[in-house]
């Protein structure tokens, strides 16, 4: 099961970002704040990749996907984060 597939198709709590930290299917799971109490934008790392994800209609969708491959982690998230932010403003 992926990460994007087991993630609930609604906003999500502290908790479950922070078991998110937990899983060892990710390295880093970092909520993007939009200003609300609730979570609809979020960074998702492992070794290999880092992912954007926003929650929209249909539920989580991957919005920014950067390789790892030669890429340094900290822009890869950025990257990411401003492509979950810009999601948001539309």
């Amino acid at each position: 099961m992926g990460v994007l597939s087991s993630l609930p198709n609604r906003p999500l709590t502290d908790g479950e970002i922070a078991s998110l930290n937990r899983a060892e299917a990710v390295d880093l799971a970092v909520a993007v704040d939009d200003g609300t109490a609730e979570t609809r934008g979020l960074l998702v790392a492992t070794p290999s990749w880092v992912k954007g994800l926003a929650l929209d209609a249909d539920g989580w969708t991957t919005v920014e996907s950067v390789d790892l491959d030669g890429a340094e982690r900290y822009e890869a998230l950025r990257a990411c984060e401003d492509a979950v932010r810009e999601r948001e403003e539309r």
